[in-house]
């Protein structure tokens, strides 16, 4: 939410959303004759994901800001309601499809518009360099994937990848880079994990994150010769280690069970009222806009009820989505898996998990599309 946003901005994208739900009118009137069986399908696959939705909505009770919150909520809302649409009406092969694009895409203009920084690493049509390198990384690692999976368009795959690549290096990302190669080892891992038996799998998949994690610590935060010679980082993830436990310590002595609402942590508009005021990095002087970190974002927002909310759903959903891949094809039925170990990864060091964009669009979709999927598989038994 941006309080400087103009009212033609926001008559503009009420346009648009309007413009976009007349087209998808003929499709979406036969969705919502269902939409009773959708909504129960999805609060018995992922309840707790449910539970949290219900926090949410019901956070400007508590918040300091509860007209903020409310709008917050309202935009949160709409993105919901179109992502579950998405999630109930497209197939896992058609949303391979329209995240390979998308990311071609930010790719592409990334390229055509790079908007260098004041330290020249491009940031394409996104904000920051970061977001930028992560989305490229993202890019590379679906697009090669599809060049194996169809060698009629290997060419054209090879080239995005390329491009994404270019994208990836000029963005100056650490993480960014870390991550890409720890994507592409993660559909072959995959491929192997879809022969093992559920429980072994879903334990093998934990593994598996836990490693990625552990080696992105040791590479960014342990290795100095690695840190600041190769990936140019400092010790301290850029300082984040720093002003961390300092957000967690505000939260713990003021709202730690339900957090301060949505959107209601992080106000610099709100002066000596910021309930963020004087968390600073004593190190650097630097003053963070937000917490670096998806997790900790949410704690500040829902509370810790709100953070157990959150990584429950995401345990089930791991879960789920290990089930789904042992028993459909892949490699759509592993884009689940995907998209939750991308989640992790990035929010690990950067936000937007609990935010008006494209992590929460995927999240429910992926969400309402395997509780979707569970529920009409275990019926058929």
């Amino acid at each position: 939410m941006n309080l400087k946003t103009t009212a033609p901005t926001i008559i503009g994208q009420i346009a648009i959303y309007s413009g976009m739900v007349l087209l998808l009118f003929p499709r979406l009137s036969k969705t919502t004759k269902k939409i009773v069986n959708i909504v129960i399908q999805w609060i018995l696959g992922d309840p707790f994901f449910c539970l949290f939705l219900l926090l949410m909505t019901l956070s400007p009770l508590w918040s300091q800001t509860p007209e903020f919150a409310c709008r917050l909520i309202g935009c949160m809302w709409a993105i919901t309601l179109v992502s579950m649409y998405v999630g109930k009406v497209y197939s896992w092969s058609e949303i391979y499809g329209l995240l390979r694009w998308l990311t071609c895409l930010v790719a592409l203009w990334g390229v055509v518009k790079t908007n260098p920084s004041s330290d020249g690493c491009w940031t394409g049509i996104l904000s920051h360099k970061n977001p930028f390198s992560f989305h490229m990384a993202n890019t590379a690692s679906l697009w090669i994937l599809y060049a194996f999976k169809k060698p009629k368009y290997r060419y054209l795959s090879l080239f995005i990848t390329l491009i994404a690549l270019v994208g990836l290096l000029k963005g100056c990302s650490g993480a960014s880079r870390v991550l890409t190669v720890i994507l592409i080892c993660f559909w072959i891992y995959l491929s192997v994990l879809k022969r093992l038996p559920v429980k072994w799998a879903f334990l093998c998949f934990l593994l598996f994150l836990v490693g990625s994690i552990c080696i992105g610590i040791v590479v960014l935060n342990n290795l100095e010769a690695i840190v600041v010679d190769g990936l140019k980082k400092d010790m301290t993830l850029t300082g984040r280690t720093n002003f961390w436990p300092l957000i967690i310590d505000r939260v713990n002595q003021n709202s730690p069970i339900f957090g301060y609402g949505a959107g209601g942590f992080w106000q610099s508009w709100r002066g000596l009222e910021d309930p963020a005021y004087g968390i600073v990095d004593v190190k650097s002087g630097f003053v963070p806009p937000h917490s670096h970190n998806g997790f900790i974002d949410i704690l500040c927002e829902l509370g810790w009820s709100g953070l157990l909310l959150f990584t429950f759903s995401f345990v089930n959903n791991i879960f789920r989505g290990i089930k789904y891949l042992i028993k459909e094809s892949f490699p759509e039925s592993a884009l689940s898996l995907y998209l939750l170990t991308f989640m992790l990864m990035t929010n690990l060091t950067e936000g937007g998990l609990f935010a008006i964009g494209t992590y929460w669009c995927w999240y429910v979709v992926l969400s309402v599309k395997l509780s979707l999927n569970t529920t009409a598989k275990d019926n058929q038994h």
